[in-house]
């Protein structure tokens, strides 16, 4: 990308005229990430969910007044997904097999108990909080582990595009009923 376009897809994130930018990051950053990812044992499903959540960093980036001008947008997409590719693999390779794992006898605290049946609170009403469709589309994408042409295909969305916008529109949703309530990100973050 230029330098030309990459003003142009930040001050178009800043206006709200995002629609065309989407599009535009799809077409020229995705197959770099697709291609990074994929060789470092990665699939195509997996490389379109970092790079969703590298878009969300973008805009999130914007929005914030705390993107670097100076910086490529491509550069940005790809170095965030690069991290969050990394942090992804470590996690996977710290799973530790259920006869290492230690008792704590303070997890079955009241004060723990009460503590996670706070945190169901907080997610219910967070969920309720973006709607329906969002919160039926959320589940299917996390709990259920489907890719975005079965959900387009569960959620009768006119394709694959449709159900990945929407999907980006939902956790954009979600992440600012977290971040407006003071309370509940400390609560989440415990």
């Amino acid at each position: 990308m230029d330098k030309k376009n990459d003003i142009e897809i930040i001050n178009a994130i800043r206006s709200g005229n995002d629609g065309a930018v989407l599009n535009h990051l799809y077409k020229v950053a995705l197959p770099n990430i697709i291609r990074f990812i994929t060789r470092n044992n990665g699939d195509k499903d997996e490389a379109k969910d970092i790079f969703q959540d590298c878009v969300i960093a973008l805009y999130n980036t914007v929005k914030l007044e705390k993107y670097d001008e100076s910086k490529e947008v491509e550069g940005f997409l790809y170095h965030v997904a690069r991290n969050l590719w990394i942090n992804r693999i470590k996690k996977k390779n710290r799973q530790t097999p259920i006869q290492n794992t230690e008792y704590h006898a303070d997890e079955d605290t009241p004060l723990a108990g009460m503590v996670n049946q706070e945190k169901q609170k907080a997610i219910q009403g967070l969920m309720e909080n973006i709607g329906s469709p969002c919160k039926e589309l959320l589940k299917l994408v996390m709990y259920d582990k489907l890719s975005m042409k079965e959900v387009a295909i569960k959620m009768g969305y006119a394709g694959e595009t449709v159900a990945k916008s929407t999907h980006y529109n939902c956790k954009q949703k979600l992440a600012a009923s977290i971040y407006a309530n003071k309370n509940l990100l400390s609560l989440l973050k415990e």
